[in-house]
């Protein structure tokens, strides 16, 4: 039996009803998945009942689980991130506290993993609790990068295209210097990276897309620092525009799904004081590099 679904967009995302990602999936309704994740990047399915293990169980049907840098940061699992202003003992944490601090700088734009040398390939998120229907803030927005790409004006598709980005773990302290100090091993085992500004997919007919994050650097590399933070400010003004970007409004156990290697995201900010968020998230590593308009592609 297909999966139903509605489109959010013409550009990106659909809602799925019928489909309980707690079950064993078989290989027609994996496919299907594929390729709506493929075609519209975005997927929700609506009123699911996952754990921890579950959405593992269900995660590990797109490839790997990235394990996460910083240990305390995880709950039982270290493939399990916790998005949440709530600790695993289900105490409503100060908007001071690390953890805290760490997802407020989810509110810039980015893509998950971005600060490795394989990015994400998907992330899996489940809204355990989600805040009330009156709060302001608290939804997450997704910006389609293919659809902005096309949008560039051509003299600054010729300006981005032998540009860099450095993406670096450690640097999120320069844009949340109270975040504690990485470990000596932390900062060893993920080292800054830099990626093409401009992402070629293979997989979609090489089509070009752009490939950037606010949460980990503020800079684009390649020419003076004034000037790459200028475009950068430039590039987050421009992919802001609404008709690239959709809307997801949290309800009660939803379960995102969306392609990081074509979208940006950032929740955003609500109360974190008065609001309890907790959700918890799963990712799928990537298993390719970010190739750009000078990679020799085989």
């Amino acid at each position: 039996m297909s999966i139903d679904f509605e489109n959010i967009t013409d550009h990106t995302g659909v809602r799925i009803y019928n489909f309980d990602a707690s079950k064993n999936v078989n290989e027609n309704d994996l496919n299907e998945i594929k390729k709506l994740m493929q075609d519209k990047h975005f997927i929700c399915f609506k009123s699911q009942k996952l754990d921890e293990n579950s959405l593992i169980n269900f995660s590990k049907n797109f490839g790997n689980l990235e394990s996460y840098p910083e240990k305390n940061k995880t709950k039982k699992n270290i493939q399990i991130f916790n998005v949440a202003n709530v600790s695993a003992d289900g105490e409503h944490l100060s908007e001071n506290d690390p953890r805290v601090v760490l997802q407020k700088n989810n509110s810039r734009w980015h893509t998950d993993s971005s600060y490795r040398f394989y990015p994400a390939l998907y992330s899996l998120l489940f809204g355990k609790e989600t805040l009330p229907k009156k709060a302001s803030g608290g939804q997450t927005q997704f910006s389609n990068m293919l659809l902005a790409y096309k949008s560039l004006p051509d003299d600054v598709k010729e300006k981005l295209k032998p540009l860099h980005q450095v993406h670096s773990y450690n640097d999120i302290r320069r844009l949340e210097p109270s975040l504690p100090e990485l470990s000596i091993d932390e900062k060893r085992n993920f080292p800054p990276v830099t990626h093409p500004l401009i992402r070629v997919h293979p997989d979609r007919d090489m089509k070009k897309s752009l490939f950037f994050t606010s949460n980990t650097s503020l800079e684009i590399g390649g020419m003076s620092f004034k000037e790459g933070k200028d475009l950068h400010s430039w590039l987050v003004n421009f992919i802001s525009n609404e008709e690239f970007y959709v809307t997801h409004e949290w309800e009660l156990n939803d379960l995102i799904m969306w392609d990081n290697r074509v979208l940006l995201h950032r929740v955003l900010p609500y109360d974190y004081s008065k609001y309890r968020r907790a959700m918890i998230r799963g990712t799928i590593e990537g298993t390719n590099p970010v190739y750009g308009p000078f990679s020799q592609i085989n």
